[in-house]
């Protein structure tokens, strides 16, 4: 009976042109569009290609140093290099002292201005670019003079500084931006899959006056919510897992967002426990979603309810910058934090397998604990009636 009961559920929400959409569309629209955009971000990110202002009659002596040291870049006159930069024609702009070509020669200060705009981020990269063309050149100008005055120039050497990542540099942004990726969308994606047929199932029953029918068939009610409760579970565990691997498909056409699965340790562990927090999260997430849902006496309604409870899921990326980097095992207990800490430390070499049974026995904990509430819910043939 119960395996009848589930089956006609699932048929029902699956009629259901609406649940298709969620399910299917949605997750693989979205998915595939932040992938590539985000792969896009990363790509963009390593192109020095700007274009350079500087005012009418500089002389061809500044073109031709500045191509030494910014040779990805294009030098265009200007009357007013300012205007240039403010109406974007530009990247940057460079105002230089009219009598700069003198005091290089007599060896004088050169007064440089670099404008640009802190609010553009092409802008604000071109002038760290300019910055570091203008300190190269000024580094061997200044070995020049030295040499030019009998002076060892590694009399100015005080330090020998050399720096060295951890990790590949690119890897590392690249695993950065699926951190933040991952666990935004999965969870949303879950909770979207399992709303259509949590509102359905209980609400819309409600509303359409077939809910008494089912309370009355000669079935245990503890088995119809268990299949309700199944049905809604495995709609949102399918999305999770179908959002996991349209992104394992589409990391094979990014370019740059693949690199951050290099920093996985152990990607095959990952991806079970992956896997199983998944499936604990849909089943809370649906039990919350079904509780809401016999609160309501409408398809409407519910939405109302359960809507926010979507929404409240990025909240945790909000906190992620108050927890610090550090593995911190304690706030693995918090649920939905702990999806975003999950993937953060995985990506970070530091995820333990206490962590992730600490995340793992919170869901577990919370799906007991309410539970109670569910039946007791669904045995008020009252609040089951509606209206």
């Amino acid at each position: 009976m119960f395996k009848t009961i589930f089956l006609k559920e699932m048929k029902d929400v699956l009629r259901d042109k609406r649940s298709i959409t969620l399910l299917v569309l949605f997750p693989v629209l979205m998915m595939a569009g932040l992938t590539l955009f985000y792969d896009k971000i990363l790509t963009t990110s390593n192109e020095n290609e700007f274009k350079v202002a500087v005012e009418e009659g500089t002389g061809a002596e500044l073109f031709e140093e500045l191509g030494k040291y910014m040779p990805t870049m294009s030098i265009e006159t200007f009357t007013d290099v300012q205007k240039a930069v403010e109406e974007k024609e530009v990247q940057v702009g460079l105002v230089l002292d009219s009598e700069w070509e003198n005091k290089f020669e007599s060896q004088e200060t050169v007064p440089v201005e670099i404008l640009f705009d802190p609010g553009s981020q092409e802008s604000s990269n071109a002038s760290t670019v300019v910055m570091g063309a203008f300190t190269q050149w000024q580094q061997e100008m200044a070995q020049t003079r030295l040499a030019g005055h009998h002076i060892d120039s590694d009399i100015l050497e005080v330090f020998q500084i050399k720096t060295k990542t951890t990790k590949d540099e690119d890897n590392a942004i690249a695993s950065y931006m699926l951190a933040i990726l991952l666990p935004m969308l999965i969870p949303i994606a879950i909770a979207n899959g399992s709303y259509p047929s949590a509102t359905e199932l209980f609400a819309g029953e409600k509303e359409k006056k077939t809910i008494e029918a089912l309370l009355i068939t000669p079935v245990k009610p503890i088995k119809i919510l268990l299949a309700k409760w199944l049905t809604i579970s495995l709609l949102g565990m399918f999305t999770g897992i179908l959002c996991i691997g349209v992104l394992s498909l589409l990391m094979n056409f990014t370019t740059e967002l693949k690199k951050g699965l290099a920093v996985i340790p152990n990607p095959t562990t990952f991806v079970a426990m992956s896997i199983v927090l998944i499936v604990l999260f849909a089943i809370f997430i649906a039990e919350v979603e079904m509780i809401l849902s016999m609160l309501a006496n409408s398809v409407k309604e519910a939405g109302y309810y359960i809507t926010p409870v979507i929404s409240i899921i990025v909240l945790p990326m909000m906190f992620m910058f108050f927890a610090g980097e550090a593995l911190n095992v304690s706030l693995y207990a918090i649920p939905i934090m702990n999806l975003f800490l999950f993937v953060r430390d995985a990506f970070g070499g530091q995820l333990t397998a206490g962590a992730f049974a600490v995340a793992a026995g919170s869901y577990a904990l919370l799906i007991v604990v309410l539970f109670p509430v569910a039946t007791k819910l669904f045995g008020n043939h009252r609040l089951m009636l509606g209206k």
